[in-house]
């Protein structure tokens, strides 16, 4: 393969070496449960803790073998040494250095990212090989067969060697899986420092959150900064317990493991002890008396407003600070909330703040050995500090300002390492942080990224967008797509009858989203769609950050950005942003196409 380019013979080749690669990881994974089955069954002269990290390390590596055998490698790069010697390394999810493929998150997996010519790369140990990338393969390979792939050297420029017709068809809620078609940019954030605070921002269908948990996996595996970043003290705060389980399923698949994903809610109760109440999130922008309620909550959070004694039923206690700024039909709603044992977002931050003022750092309980004289082992518990090497939080543009405050008091001194997801124009709850300032923090320079490439949306989508005033931009290069479909429906059973006849046709792969401001709206869709796995009637708020192949928007009133309370301007403006944020979060779920249903054009509920 000189001058005269074969390309069948550059694929053919490929194959057989996948097919290889394949045959090695098969042998590696025998050998990887042999020695867990002789672990099982016996000790192997290690002692039980011991002998239970090693059977750990064996399962892991196993699940990473079986991974990288469906996609073996995604880059080969080969580099001529300064000692004349040409070696390919191949980069992949995880590494199989027997067969010289190496992590995508080892030093040297930054050639994929260098042109044909002089380059230098680094070794694992810090050392820097200078040489020359004569080749560069780059390959999309799916159930160990290659989809995608294309060639370049210092003989023939960038060429196409075969590509098939790829399917954007998805099982389930998937966000787009970046390692194999990374930018050297969105590297460069997976690799910034890892001491301090860091923020990942950008729209919707931007990547930000699959890049953070990128990040995430970089910090806890790569041997610049695995040292100091342990899954047992990583926290990942989600906003629900869907998302909790999706990502809980996620995070695996880049080698994430025994990291604690969680709401604030769950987390809140747990530091409290709290075990008979429930956490209640409430949806903003939806009920005007809810919005209230919530909004002189958030007042009396703000007021610093404290019990003049110390006082042990929880509900009392918000009862008296709430005392000053509820007015009666608030005092109704509390006391029936008391009845049902529910505690807010506002409650806990509250009950947190004042815990922490009463007994200082939060603590957590942990487990130790003690050998007794007779070399019995016994377990025992103790209070220690609650200290995270790393927290995340996504979403970050729906929590309180206070809520992080309190988040930040448990970050370890010796990491200061903070990571924030987000985008303010997805706020879609009252009293939530209106700039990235507001929860205390200063990004240092390179610390603070914001993504503008959208991967999700049509520029069909993006473009309706626009024309509501979002201020969005449609990048170049992005599908036409399918115009946005804005019409007048008589009924919400016409909307129904409508949507029926569109996505009867429809296979099960093609993932549909019925979406709604309102969850009472939506009964008559749930009770026609239960039967249909892939339709999800949701609403606009249990959406966020999922997406569908198809979105169909329903129930957005009239009269939906009129303001009808007498309210301060302050609280007003607030709820008309949280209410515009909702339309943009529930148009931007959509991959291929939006449909909007109701009694008047969403257009002109927003241009009029």
């Amino acid at each position: 393969m000189q001058n005269e380019f074969d390309k069948s013979e550059a694929l053919e080749m490929a194959k057989s070496h996948i097919t290889g690669i394949q045959q090695a990881i098969k042998v590696e994974v025998v050998q990887v449960q042999t020695s867990i089955q002789k672990l099982q069954r016996s000790s192997g002269g290690y002692d039980d803790v011991t002998r239970d990290k090693i059977l750990a390390h064996f399962s892991i590596r196993e699940d990473q073998l079986q991974q990288l055998s469906p996609s073996p490698y995604f880059v080969r790069c080969d580099v001529l040494s300064e000692n004349g010697e040409a070696k390919p390394l191949y980069f992949a999810k995880f590494p199989f250095i027997e067969q010289s493929i190496f992590s995508w998150m080892s030093p040297a997996a930054r050639l994929r990212f260098s042109d044909i010519g002089e380059t230098s790369y680094q070794l694992q140990d810090g050392t820097v090989r200078n040489g020359e990338l004569k080749r560069k393969d780059q390959f999309m390979i799916v159930h160990g067969k290659i989809v995608f792939m294309t060639s370049e050297s210092d003989v023939y420029g960038r060429t196409l060697i075969y590509q098939e017709k790829l399917s954007q068809k998805k099982a389930g809620f998937m966000l787009p899986e970046i390692v194999e078609r990374m930018e050297r940019a969105q590297d460069d954030v997976i690799r910034a420092p890892a001491q301090g605070s860091f923020l990942i921002a950008g729209p919707a269908g931007s990547g930000k959150t699959t890049l953070a948990f990128h990040r995430i996996a970089y910090l806890l595996q790569s041997p610049d900064t695995a040292a100091k970043f342990s899954s047992k003290n990583v926290i990942v705060f989600v906003q629900d317990e869907g998302t909790k389980a999706y990502f809980s399923k996620l995070l695996p698949d880049l080698g994430i493991h025994d990291v604690f994903v969680t709401t604030f809610g769950e987390w809140a109760m747990e530091r409290l002890s709290i075990a008979d109440a429930n956490f209640i999130r409430r949806p903003n922008g939806v009920d005007d008396a809810i919005d209230a309620y919530e909004h002189r909550k958030c007042v009396a959070l703000r007021s610093d407003i404290v019990p003049e004694k110390k006082l042990k039923d929880i509900f009392k206690t918000l009862e008296h600070i709430y005392g000053s700024v509820f007015l009666e039909e608030d005092v109704a709603r509390f006391k029936q909330q008391v009845l049902d044992r529910e505690l807010d977002r506002f409650d806990l931050t509250l009950l947190l703040r004042l815990a922490r003022e009463a007994s200082g750092p939060f603590e957590k309980q942990e487990e130790y050995l003690i050998q007794k004289k007779n070399f019995v082992v016994t377990r025992k518990t103790r209070s220690v500090p609650l200290v995270y090497s790393l927290i995340v939080v996504d979403e970050a543009q729906n929590y309180l300002p206070e809520q992080v405050t309190l988040l930040r008091t448990c970050v370890s001194k010796d990491t200061q390492a903070m990571l924030y997801v987000g985008d303010l124009g997805q706020q879609v709850l009252l009293g939530t942080m209106r700039n990235w300032s507001h929860a205390g923090e200063d990004f240092a320079s390179g610390q603070n990224v914001q993504l503008e490439k959208v991967y999700r949306n049509t520029k069909a989508i993006l473009s309706y967008i626009a024309s509501l005033g979002f201020d969005v931009s449609v990048p170049e290069g992005l599908r036409e797509g399918i115009s946005v479909a804005d019409e007048v429906c008589s009924s919400v059973k016409e909307e129904l009858e409508r949507i029926r006849e569109v996505i009867g046709s429809k296979d099960a792969q093609t993932q549909i989203g019925i979406l709604s401001p309102s969850a009472a709206y939506l009964d008559i869709f749930r009770e026609a769609f239960q039967d249909r796995t892939n339709v999800h009637v949701l609403t606009i708020h249990e959406s966020q950050g999922v997406e569908f192949d198809e979105v169909y928007l329903v129930g957005v009133p009239s009269d939906y950005l009129v303001e009808t309370q007498e309210i301060s301007p302050e609280f007003a403006e607030e709820r008309l942003r949280i209410k515009r944020d909702l339309i943009y979060v529930a148009l931007t779920r959509a991959m291929e196409h939006v449909s909007i249903l109701g009694r008047k054009r969403l257009r002109d509920i927003f241009i009029s």
